[in-house]
């Protein structure tokens, strides 16, 4: 004989608490998690409503952060035409490697912070590393020896290289599936405005006439604003939606219930050994790693970016001047990309692609085109603007594509060590002796492009092929069924169970 089901609110909630204390809640947001996974799920505007709470307290924050670690990562590049070069006697490949050297540091620190994230509140680790580098930063401007400049950057790639992959855990904290492409777009398009900015700091900074030389002013003002910025993104960004203060007890929850479809929990800080071995020997991570790589290429190329342009013919302010519709490339097409991955289903990997394009073409016509046509292949840099689309989308499928915080940890630091070894790289093809033109680097760009879309389409069909296994093996079932199934694939989101082991887990594309 069927229990009778409790018809008044007190045996209710008792019957609903008794449920979810039954849960095996691994997550960090244990009872919050076991409560949105028992009650009905709340009318839309109420969530609608705490997503704009959500969307208003911190998406503000990453975006400023990000154009910021922008602004301050590629400061060397605003630098080297106002006399960093010769004032730290710079000579032969010492420019590229005090580039490169940046991303020896973040690749070091890579895998122990992201082990600091899965253990320790992210947030907050996140703003003492803003902190951090902002010191650094202003420290360079003490630099008088490529040694000294080399050990400045080295230091500043440490503190770092934690901030993208922990923007990619908070993304999937507080955002669905849906959602998450949007925002990630929007964050990181404040690439291209901190380029923006940058240029124009730089071009203000440039007209500074005074003891110090002019690139020092670049660094002691944006290391001094970094470090405000810190102490305000460590008070008050929240590291959960458990200890979050601006949202009530039962918005805690409805923050929760919003994700629970994602089927990845929010944060799990237990070590699973056999996540590690699926995380390395699934290919869709492999890939992903090898995007990151061909992407960062032409990104550390563009370190040279500047010294391009003023190879041209142009002098340092005109050149940097002439960086902005480069910037303005970047912000549109991220914002573009992000708006169509929102209203286009399963259009991501497809997006990078045609991304790509505008790359190539660019780095076709500063090769081929006549040295006297400085206009013309001013215009083939301003085309680069496009490529880190590609990099926006893998960041976007780390948060979206992978369950299992151990797995989402191991593939986050396969994916920016490769992108480290390919920044550490992208300078080396630019040799002083084939300055300006940079033939070889622009040709490693171009190759990175066209790889970049090609493997783009290889995971798409990584990702094609599983979902339609997946949807051969509900054939033959019932709706009761399947029902269950998706039940018990969300609860399972919060058991820190891999997305390879949850059969109802679906790959964006």
């Amino acid at each position: 004989m069927a229990s009778e089901k409790p018809t008044d609110p007190e045996s209710f909630a008792a019957a609903r608490d008794t449920k979810a204390a039954e849960l095996d809640i691994k997550d960090e947001a244990g009872d919050l998690a076991a409560r949105a996974l028992t009650i009905a799920a709340v009318d839309e505007e109420t969530a609608r409503k705490v997503r704009r709470k959500i969307d208003l307290r911190i998406l503000p924050f990453l975006a400023i952060t990000y154009a910021l670690q922008f602004i301050d990562k590629t400061s060397l590049g605003y630098s080297s035409v106002y006399g960093i070069i010769p004032d730290n006697h710079l000579q032969g490949q010492d420019y590229s490697w005090a580039s490169s050297i940046f991303y020896f540091g973040y690749l070091i620190a890579e895998y122990p912070g992201i082990a600091v994230i899965q253990r320790f509140p992210v947030a907050k680790f996140l703003g003492v590393n803003v902190i951090l580098w902002g010191a650094i930063l202003m420290t360079t401007s003490a630099c008088t020896s490529f040694g000294g400049l080399a050990t400045v950057r080295f230091f500043l790639g440490m503190v770092e290289s934690t901030i993208s992959p922990g923007f990619v855990a908070i993304t999937g904290i507080w955002w669905t599936r849906q959602e998450q492409a949007g925002r990630s777009a929007l964050w990181i398009s404040f690439l291209g405005v901190g380029s923006f900015v940058g240029t124009l700091l730089a071009y203000g900074i440039g007209h500074i006439q005074s003891t110090l030389s002019t690139w020092k002013y670049i660094y002691l003002i944006l290391g001094a604003v970094t470090i405000v910025w810190g102490i305000v993104f460590f008070l008050f960004v929240p590291d959960s939606p458990a200890s979050v203060k601006w949202l009530s007890e039962d918005e805690k929850v409805i923050a929760i219930q919003r994700v629970i479809e994602n089927k990845t929990g929010t944060k799990s800080r237990r070590f699973a050994k056999e996540q590690v071995v699926e995380a390395i020997t699934d290919p869709a991570v492999i890939v992903l790693g090898l995007i990151s790589f061909v992407n960062a290429i032409a990104s550390g190329g563009l370190a040279f970016g500047s010294l391009i342009i003023q190879g041209f013919g142009f002098s340092s302010l005109q050149t940097t001047l002439l960086n902005l519709p480069l910037s303005a490339v970047q912000v549109v097409a991220q914002l573009g990309s992000g708006f169509l991955t929102t209203r286009l289903g399963n259009s991501r990997l497809i997006i990078g692609s045609v991304a790509m394009l505008p790359p190539i073409v660019g780095t076709v016509l500063i090769n081929q085109l006549q040295v006297t046509n400085r206009w013309g292949r001013l215009v083939g840099v301003w085309l680069l603007g496009s490529y880190p689309v590609g990099f926006m989308i893998i960041l976007g499928l780390l948060s979206t594509n992978i369950a299992g915080s151990t797995k989402r940890s191991i593939a986050s630091g396969w994916v920016f060590i490769c992108y480290c070894v390919g920044q550490i790289a992208g300078p080396q093809f630019f040799k002083s002796k084939e300055a300006p033109a940079y033939h070889n680097g622009i040709v490693a760009m171009l190759c990175g492009f066209i790889l970049n879309l090609v493997l783009n389409q290889v995971l798409r069909f990584i990702y094609a092929r599983e979902n339609k296994r997946r949807d051969q093996t509900l054939e033959g079932k019932s709706e009761y069924e399947i029902a269950e199934m998706k039940r018990e694939s969300e609860l399972q989101g919060f058991e820190d169970v891999t997305d390879k082991n949850n059969v109802m887990f679906r790959y964006a594309l």
